[in-house]
C-alpha cells in the first residue's frame, strides 16, 4: 500500500486553491486593463498593480502547469483512441475504416524480462464497430476486447452465433482463449465462455435465457439460473451439467429440487440438494429443512446425504464429507 501523509495532501490542495485564485484575479487584471477607465486608474498606480499582477502570475504558475498536464493527457488519450480512416489489417482480424480502437502503447518499450512489447496498432485493446460491422470466425460483432496479460478475447456479437457446437447468444458477451502473444491467429482461439440462445437444446432440455457454457479441462460445463427446470423426471433450479462435448454424454450434474419430492420411502422438500453420484442420485438435505423416511417416520441427520437409484431404492446414507457435500451453514471457522 502506497504510504499517504494527509498533511502534504491538505497543503497540496490549499496550494492549488490560492492558485486558481491567483488566475482568477491575473484575468480580472487582464480584463481590467481593457477598460478605458480603469486603465487610467492602474496607470495612475502602476507600480502597484504592476506588482500586483507579477505576483498574481507566479502565483498561477502551479495551476496553468497543471491545466497543461490535463491537456497532455486529453491528446494522449486521443491519440490513444482514434478513429481509423482506412481499413488496417492484423493478421487474421480486419478493421474497417470508421472502426474506434483503443490502444495499449504509441511508443515501443520492452517488458521487465526486456522483451519489446507491442504499441501502436498491434498494442489494439478494443474495438467498436460502431459504423460498419467487424467479421471475426465468420460472426457480425458490435465490438472486441482483447486482455493480452490473460491470453483472452471478449466478443460482443450481433446474431447468435454457432460456436464450437454451442448456439451463443449476442445478448452477453462471448469469451475466447488464445496462446500467448498471438491475439490475431483466430485458428487458436478456443471459446471458453458464453451465454445459450434461448430455448437452446442440451442433453434433453430447453433452456431458458440465461445459461452459460464454460470451457474445463475434461469437457464442458452449463450453468443454469433460478428458472425451474425438468431434467431426469425431476423438477430442478441452479442446475449445472458437465459434458463432454455440446452434443455428447452428461458427465455429472448437481442441483436442487424446484419442488417437494417423494422418492421410495423418502421425502425431500424444495431446495434439497441433489446430484448424480455412481449412476445413482444423491440427495443432501439443507440443515434447516430435513429429508423424512415416511415408512419409520425419521428425519435424515444433519451432515447426511441419501443414495438411491433412480426407481428409488434405498442404497445407503453416507456422510457429506465421505461423498464431497460441503455444509456451507454448518461450517466450523477454526
Amino acid at each position: 500500500m502506497i504510504p499517504v501523509n494527509p498533511l502534504a495532501m491538505m497543503l497540496g490542495s490549499l496550494m492549488l486553491l490560492i492558485s486558481i485564485a491567483c488566475l482568477g484575479g491575473l484575468i480580472l487584471w487582464l480584463l481590467a486593463c481593457l477598460h478605458p477607465r480603469s486603465r487610467r486608474f492602474m496607470c495612475v498606480r502602476r507600480w502597484r498593480f504592476g506588482l500586483l499582477a507579477a505576483v498574481l502570475a507566479v502565483g498561477s504558475l502551479p495551476t496553468l502547469v497543471f491545466l497543461g498536464w490535463l491537456l497532455d493527457d486529453w491528446r494522449e488519450q486521443q491519440a490513444l483512441s482514434p478513429r481509423l480512416e482506412r481499413e488496417e489489417i492484423l493478421g487474421d482480424l480486419v478493421l474497417p475504416a470508421g472502426t474506434r480502437v483503443w490502444l495499449e502503447s504509441l511508443e515501443p518499450m520492452n517488458d521487465l524480462g526486456g522483451e519489446p512489447l507491442p504499441y501502436g496498432l498491434q498494442s489494439v485493446k478494443r474495438a467498436e464497430f460502431d459504423r460498419v460491422p467487424g467479421m471475426i470466425l465468420g460472426m457480425r460483432v458490435r465490438r472486441l476486447d482483447l486482455d493480452a496479460s490473460r491470453g483472452t478475447a471478449e466478443l460482443q456479437l450481433l446474431d447468435t452465433a454457432n460456436l464450437q457446437g454451442w448456439p451463443c447468444s449476442p445478448e452477453a458477451a462471448v469469451s475466447f482463449d488464445y496462446p500467448f502473444n498471438t491475439p490475431f491467429v483466430f485458428a487458436g482461439w478456443r471459446l471458453e465462455r458464453c451465454t445459450l440462445a434461448p430455448g437452446s437444446e442440451v442433453a434433453g432440455v430447453a433452456w431458458p435465457a440465461g445459461v452459460t457454457v464454460h470451457a474445463d479441462e475434461s469437457g464442458w460445463q452449463l450453468q443454469g439460473d433460478g428458472t425451474p427446470t425438468r431434467f431426469q423426471g425431476l423438477d430442478l433450479h441452479a442446475l449445472t451439467l458437465w459434458l463432454d462435448a455440446p452434443a455428447g454424454e452428461v458427465q455429472s450434474w448437481r442441483a436442487e429440487l424446484a419442488t417437494s419430492l417423494d422418492l421410495g420411502p423418502m421425502r425431500y422438500p424444495s431446495g434439497t440438494r441433489v446430484r448424480a453420484y455412481r449412476d445413482h442420485l444423491l440427495f443432501s438435505p439443507n440443515p434447516d429443512a430435513a429429508a423424512v423416511n415416511r415408512q419409520h417416520g425419521t428425519s435424515v441427520e444433519v451432515g447426511q446425504s441419501v443414495e438411491q437409484s433412480r426407481a428409488g431404492e434405498m442404497l445407503g446414507i453416507h456422510r457429506n464429507e465421505d461423498v464431497g457435500v460441503i455444509d456451507w451453514d454448518i461450517l466450523e471457522v477454526p
